[in-house]
């Protein structure tokens, strides 16, 4: 990426951040229930300007100059309808930076009539203070919010730290999917989730794109998967029409 296209970028996330962010909807598919169970949140970015902007592109640059901030209140934002009018789970990441924040907790008042249809998903990523965190996980907790560790086992050095605030579910990022490819890697795989299992963790498989996948996945005891084979994401148009 050369050095104009990262300032346009710059500048157009400055300045039209809530023109240009759209969501749309990835299907989370219970191995146990064989059906579409949840939703996660996804970010869009497109500008007349420059086009499509690539979601980690994005992300990096926000990150940067520190508005992740409003990007996580304006997905909470947008969601707040779907979680108070449609009886499905949705999920929805959300920076720890985002989460320390003083104000964090009263901007999410406003979604608390659908605090029973939300999960957070958590991200070990950038720098913030583990203390401050897992004080606002427990008062997610408390609230009947879910908490999700997304993108395990990426990051995750204070790992012990998260598990010890009582998380809900992690996540398997879609990277090890790939571990599947070989005997060895498929017990690596199973040990990953054996291991999460007894800390009593709800298991998420991410990237799952074949039958032979799925079907190794439910041998395995993983919860629920997502994935191009049960269902690839859709726009927000087609989520309020389902």
């Amino acid at each position: 990426m050369d050095n104009e296209y990262r300032h346009n970028v710059e500048y157009i996330l400055r300045k039209d951040l809530k023109e240009i962010v759209k969501i749309a909807f990835q299907p989370i598919y219970s191995v146990g229930e064989n059906k579409v169970v949840a939703y996660e949140v996804l970010s869009r970015f497109y500008s007349n300007k420059i086009g499509e902007i690539p979601t980690i592109t994005a992300i990096e640059v926000l990150e940067r100059i520190k508005y992740i901030y409003m990007l996580d209140f304006l997905i909470l934002e947008k969601i707040e309808k779907y979680l108070l009018n449609k009886n499905v789970n949705i999920c929805v990441n959300v920076s720890p930076i985002t989460i320390i924040r003083e104000d964090f907790l009263e901007k999410l008042m406003v979604l608390k009539h659908g605090f029973s249809n939300l999960q957070i998903e958590i991200i070990e990523r950038g720098s913030f203070s583990y203390t401050d965190l897992i004080y606002k996980i427990i008062k997610l907790k408390k609230l009947g919010i879910k908490v999700i560790m997304d993108d395990f086992p990426v990051g995750n050095s204070n790992l012990e730290n998260l598990f010890k605030t009582h998380i809900d579910g992690v996540k398997i990022d879609r990277d090890m999917i790939k571990y599947l490819e070989s005997d060895k890697g498929k017990s690596i795989y199973k040990s990953v989730v054996k291991f999460l299992k007894e800390l009593g963790s709800e298991i998420t498989a991410e990237g799952v794109e074949t039958l032979e996948e799925l079907n190794f996945i439910k041998e395995v005891g993983v919860d629920f998967v997502q994935g191009y084979y049960t269902g690839r994401p859709i726009s927000e148009i087609e989520f309020q029409n389902s």
